[in-house]
């Protein structure tokens, strides 16, 4: 397995090296959603790549080793010496339609030897827990199945997502590797400190939730927020809610919106009726812990090839000047000779914690590592 990194500039230059692995399969391309010429990086890449798929995908900040980058492309290239993939460019125009587009890729990805998926989806019209619901259903296998929704500097209004394409809106790409060659490791923490006692959710809609306790759900949360309620739906990102199993494991859930109309909040996942939640809060060194956690889950995740980290935009936001350090935290126990790629996005695709069964998550810090043996 060869990989090769290449980060293109505003300017429509190359920042550090010219791409040179011209027999690469597969290039993942993380891209800052206001970085200008766009079409001509295509063409370039195009040349540059012959013989790989190009997939792109828009960011809240791109991640290029211990560096977090703005309107830029970081591309990476990816070779594969022993393991076969099959890529599946999924298109949706409708949220309703997230748990059809899982089950389209779990049916164009189906084999025997299919070992794992990475999916890049779009992140703002994707429901992400019924896309992934949809593809968990219909594998006739356990499969290992991580990445991520793209992400658009925080805005949550239109995110792009390409196959062999300047990036758009509606587009979900999944790569799907086969064989007995190939080991993906994966890890996802938050971090996240829990306060106040586990209520239940009485009333919801998918990923708006209305009651909890049968009380109005944004009149408890302010009654917590305190002062930081005059600085919603800001201050929301400080004080996640976090969806509790009946395992013990954990869903983070950020909210994106509030309506003081109708005493709701929508948060970017869904919370269903009867599940038991609490409130959460941001401690700076807790959340740069997580990222080590993540890092350490299991044995695959030491001295891979490639590792992909995903990101949340809410914790970038949070950690503010210090959100390298999560960087650094993964690096330092992974390792250096790592070559790390990735993004920062509106939602993070993963297992759960000791578990086959995938996931959507926000806040945390998910990695996706890969090596040919």
């Amino acid at each position: 397995m060869k990989v090769e990194q290449c980060i293109w500039t505003a300017d429509g230059q190359w920042s550090n090296v010219s791409p040179a692995l011209d027999s690469a399969q597969l290039v993942f391309i993380f891209i800052g959603i206001d970085l200008k010429n766009q079409d001509q990086l295509l063409v370039t890449l195009r040349d540059h790549y012959p013989h790989g798929t190009l997939i792109f995908c828009s960011t809240a900040g791109e991640i290029a080793g211990d560096k977090i980058l703005d309107e830029s492309a970081v591309c990476t290239a990816i070779h594969f010496e022993k393991t076969t993939i099959k890529i599946h460019r999924q298109i949706i125009t409708d949220s309703a339609d997230s748990a059809l587009c899982g089950q389209n890729i779990a049916d164009a990805l189906a084999g025997p030897d299919l070992k794992s998926i990475f999916i890049l989806s779009e992140g703002t019209l994707t429901n992400g827990d019924f896309l992934i619901q949809g593809v968990n259903e219909h594998l006739q296998q356990p499969v290992l199945i991580t990445g991520g929704l793209a992400g658009d500097a925080g805005r949550f209004t239109q995110t792009f997502v390409g196959v062999n394409e300047m990036p758009q809106p509606g587009i979900i790409a999944a790569v799907g590797f086969y064989g007995n060659h190939i080991e993906i490791g994966h890890g996802s923490q938050g971090g996240w400190t829990e306060f106040g006692p586990i209520r239940t959710v009485t009333s919801s809609d998918k990923n708006v939730l209305y009651t909890l306790d049968n009380t109005n759900a944004l009149e408890l949360y302010k009654r917590y927020l305190g002062e930081r309620a005059e600085e919603l739906p800001g201050s929301a990102l400080l004080f996640p809610l976090c969806i509790i199993n009946d395992d013990g494991t954990q869903l983070v859930r950020t909210i994106l919106n509030i309506d003081e109309k109708t005493g709701s909040m929508t948060f970017a996942g869904n919370l269903p009726q009867g599940s038991k939640v609490q409130f959460m809060m941001a401690n700076f060194d807790h959340l740069i812990e997580g990222a080590e956690m993540a890092a350490a889950e299991n044995d695959a995740l030491k001295n891979p090839s490639l590792a992909i980290l995903i990101s949340c935009v809410g914790r970038r936001i949070v950690l503010g000047q210090r959100t390298e350090e999560e960087l650094d935290a993964v690096i330092e126990r992974i390792g250096e000779e790592t070559t790390y790629c990735g993004f920062y996005s509106n939602g993070e695709i993963s297992p759960l914690k000791d578990s086959t069964t995938c996931a959507l998550h926000n806040q945390t810090m998910t990695i996706t590592t890969f090596k040919e043996f």
